[in-house]
């Protein structure tokens, strides 16, 4: 039943991935050659992740919640957030000379992906308070 869960949330999440990355690129302000999609899927899936992780890992065991966790957390995010896309589009904006351009990616991807989990932990810890 795990690998089900999980493998759901993964289908999902792609599907979710794709959906988001063709709508952002097809945005005017995403023709600029910088990897926008990947940087607000990354971001909006570490939020994701903090608020699917602090609901249900900091919450009493069950076997629920593991299903749970299983399908959003490791399924759902894991297929939806997207660190090899990142890696290649780093290297192809190093390779085409965008230092600069390269530099802000990486650090505004892990800062913004580690705010993210931070922002979801603690807005799911103010909404829902552990028992």
């Amino acid at each position: 039943m795990q690998i089900m869960m999980v493998a759901l949330g993964c289908a999902l999440g792609g599907v979710a991935r794709f959906l988001l990355g063709k709508g952002v690129n097809a945005q005017p302000w995403a023709s600029d050659g910088f990897p926008w999609a990947t940087l607000i899927i990354n971001v909006s899936g570490s939020i994701c992740l903090g608020i699917v992780a602090e609901f249900y890992l900091e919450r009493e065991s069950s076997s629920f919640r593991m299903e749970t966790y299983l399908l959003l957390g490791t399924g759902f995010c894991g297929g939806f957030t997207t660190f090899s896309s990142f890696s290649l589009e780093m290297l192809n904006l190093i390779k085409a000379g965008a230092i600069l351009p390269s530099i802000a990616y990486a650090i505004s991807s892990v800062l913004l992906s580690l705010l993210g989990v931070f922002i979801g932990m603690h807005g799911m810890k103010a909404l829902y308070p552990p028992n």
